[in-house]
């Protein structure tokens, strides 16, 4: 029976320094490639918070013009509250929805109207500026311009 012992414990081996070490470089290898990925998943996520945002403000304002034909800020922007009360409009300036500083994670944004033009913008928590700019004018066809500034006081690109 002791015979039998010590030949199962000689024949018991464990992993060598070198094979542990080997292990641990592997495995901070694939954490160095992995943490970078996953930190710009998350910017996305605020990017993409901020447009929707954006967007369902668009259709709240949108809303309401079928009732008023008017984007006037006055009138909008109450009427647009009344739509959707989850969403916090503000009110602003032509120039201040591009230099929006209105918190997409607080469902703020700002909102400039003026007879059949208007704009609504947030900023994300990753720092970037995301608005539209919409004219139904007859002479601008009913254009729609999407704008993103990669942080305030930065020009403006075109689209998202």
């Amino acid at each position: 029976m002791l015979h039998k012992l010590t030949k199962r414990m000689k024949g018991e081996g464990g992993f060598t320094l070198i094979e542990l070490l080997v292990v641990i470089i592997i495995i901070a290898i694939l954490a160095a490639i992995a943490i970078p990925t996953f930190l710009g998943q998350r910017q996305k996520a605020h990017d993409a918070s901020a447009k929707s945002l954006v967007r369902n403000a668009m259709t709240a304002v949108e809303s309401q013009y079928v009732d008023n034909k008017d984007f006037d800020v006055a009138t909008a922007a109450p009427a647009a509250r009344l739509i959707e009360p989850s969403i916090t409009f503000t009110d602003g300036t032509a120039t201040g929805v591009a230099v929006s500083t209105a918190a997409a994670e607080d469902a703020e944004v700002t909102m400039w109207g003026a007879d059949q033009v208007y704009g609504i913008g947030t900023q994300s928590a990753s720092g970037n500026v995301f608005y539209v700019l919409v004219s139904k004018n007859a002479t601008d066809a009913g254009t729609t311009f999407y704008r993103k500034i990669g942080g305030v006081g930065v020009t403006a690109a075109s689209g998202w």
